[in-house]
């Protein structure tokens, strides 16, 4: 039998960690986001209050060819050569809840409009002031990297971060893009899932700790998925129970390598591999005419109809958060299910793009209607 050891063990919480992200000034310079809270006197200790409010820990994979295996080279004792670290990078994947200062001044800096700035800025939007209070992002094919993208449309400004274990380890990557996908179910959170890329750097002995603090609820209050409205001529007009919503951009973060880079990987790629689209469960109705007060969604989509556009709209309080999805169809046959012993259906609209303008517009209504 094995000896039964009294060494006590020794393990770290997983909520005393933080998220650290700055938008950087320049591309390919790493600026490090975790805010000192007396560098005269306590050089080692972060500011939790500006972390970045994560739902659940955030996901760092290495990315490239990590260690290379050289089982291929012969050797008179068998088993494998020494192995080689070869390109790397990170893949990082977290969840956060939405987040909107709405009522606040426009900036089209998004900085005081949310904590999420960083992550909003690092996306191909356009951020457009369309008048009258409302701030629009605007997705559409192009991508550009700039350190401002005040002057850029459809531009990123990529932004370093940090993960920081209180007594554990310390993730940092730079030059970090990233993609959103948002979705909510009827009196859930809306929440957004980011995927990003970012280049390597080196791991470091922890320099310090986090101090995650308590941060008011009404400082930062989610938005919950009631009081949400859909409109489309032809589709909707006898719409009822909207359960689910599901809205992907249709971005792809691709890997450019680059072996000038001093671990194989230079800026990532934004292409628009997807059409934009809008993913509803809603109830089920009969397949007839929407004048008979019928919704019929498995004739439409056999008959790939393609109409204008299809505008949910997302209300909070006196604000409202609009989807403007352009020339929208069907992007599959519906799904039939069933909630709550009633019967539903998936549809899935895809916005056709046929221009460089943006498929799919975001609107935020920032001043009382």
């Amino acid at each position: 039998m094995p000896a039964v050891t009294t060494t006590p063990q020794f393990l770290l919480a997983s909520n005393l960690s933080a998220v650290y992200i700055k938008t950087q000034t320049a591309l390919g310079v790493y600026e490090d986001p975790t805010p000192e809270i007396s560098p005269a006197t306590d050089p080692a200790t972060y500011d939790g209050s500006t972390a970045i409010r994560v739902v659940g820990m955030p996901k760092f994979s290495v990315r490239g060819a990590g260690i290379i295996q050289r089982a291929d080279v012969m050797t008179p004792w068998g088993g494998n050569q020494s192995s080689k670290t070869g390109g790397l990078g990170w893949d990082i994947t977290l969840s956060t809840e939405f987040f909107w200062q709405l009522g606040e001044p426009l900036d089209l800096t998004l900085a005081s409009l949310t904590q999420l700035a960083p992550l909003f800025l690092a996306s191909p939007w356009a951020i457009k002031d369309l008048g009258a209070g409302v701030l629009a992002l605007e997705v559409q094919p192009l991508f550009y990297a700039e350190e401002d993208r005040s002057t850029v449309d459809f531009a990123v400004q990529p932004f370093s971060i940090v993960y920081q274990e209180e007594g554990g380890k310390r993730f940092e990557a730079y030059d970090c893009i990233c993609v959103p996908k948002l979705s909510w179910e009827y009196g859930q959170k809306v929440m957004i899932e980011w995927t990003i890329k970012g280049k390597w750097r080196p791991v470091t002995a922890s320099p310090g700790t986090t101090v995650p603090v308590y941060v008011a609820p009404e400082t930062q209050a989610p938005i919950i998925g009631v009081n949400c409205s859909v409109t489309l001529t032809d589709f909707f007009e006898n719409v009822n129970a909207v359960s689910k919503v599901t809205i992907d951009t249709g971005w792809a973060i691709n890997d450019v390598a680059d072996f000038r880079e001093t671990y194989g990987f230079g800026l990532g790629f934004i292409n628009l591999a997807a059409s934009p689209s809008i993913e509803l469960d809603v109830a089920d109705l009969p397949e007839l005419s929407t004048a008979a007060g019928g919704e019929p969604d498995w004739t439409d989509a056999q008959a790939n109809t393609i109409l204008t556009e299809l505008n949910l709209t997302l209300t909070v309080g006196s604000y409202s958060l609009g989807f403007i999805l352009a020339n929208p169809q069907l992007a599959a046959f519906p799904t039939p299910g069933e909630t709550n012993s009633y019967r539903t259906n998936t549809l899935k609209f895809q916005g056709i793009p046929n221009s460089t303008a943006a498929v799919m517009t975001w609107a935020f209504a920032q001043t009382e209607p």
